[in-house]
């Protein structure tokens, strides 16, 4: 196996580790927080969803800047100027960033939260539109992106307080 099928490989592995730990970190935080009470099990949960999605962070960014390394050392530059690739990228050092942030309290939950969800599925989104050679620009995918944080920080937002009140 040559060293872009692993790269390819492992990015793929490393973003539906993202996604899937993203979507259930989700899930069993709007089921801990809906009492406003976590229990030890919950707390248990969601830090095997923290662990999932720290693993789907590390191989996302490894391999993600790996690809800009194998096109570099293959005299494949070319493929450097597609801004989905660039986009994807920047949302990954975005996500990490905010895991950062969010473990020392520098952003709240509620930005945090929604930021992490919301980039994890816009990076698989784009990993579709890259591997089939769509491509758009790099502002206009990052401002969709932002948009999209907003939305989905907003729909966040309107679960959590359905399931508070379907609990009260």
């Amino acid at each position: 196996m040559d060293i872009f099928t692993l790269l390819i490989i492992g990015h793929l592995i490393g973003s539906v580790l993202g996604v899937g730990g993203a979507t259930m970190i989700e899930v069993h935080l709007n089921q801990a927080l809906k009492d406003s009470n976590m229990s030890v099990d919950e707390r248990g949960m969601l830090g095997l969803n923290f662990v999932v999605l720290r693993i789907g962070l590390v191989l996302a960014l490894v391999t993600g800047f790996g690809f800009i390394v194998y096109y570099i050392a293959n005299g494949q530059e070319f493929k450097l100027q597609n801004p989905v690739l660039w986009a994807k990228l920047a949302m990954i050092v975005i996500v990490a960033v905010n895991a950062l942030m969010l473990q020392s309290h520098k952003i709240g939950l509620y930005w945090g939260s929604a930021l992490s969800f919301v980039t994890w599925w816009a990076t698989f989104i784009l990993g579709i539109f890259l591997t089939n050679n769509v491509r758009f620009g790099f502002i206009g995918i990052m401002i969709v992106y932002a948009l999209t944080v907003v939305a989905g920080a907003y729909i966040l937002h309107k679960i959590r307080g359905y399931i508070k009140s379907k609990n009260a």
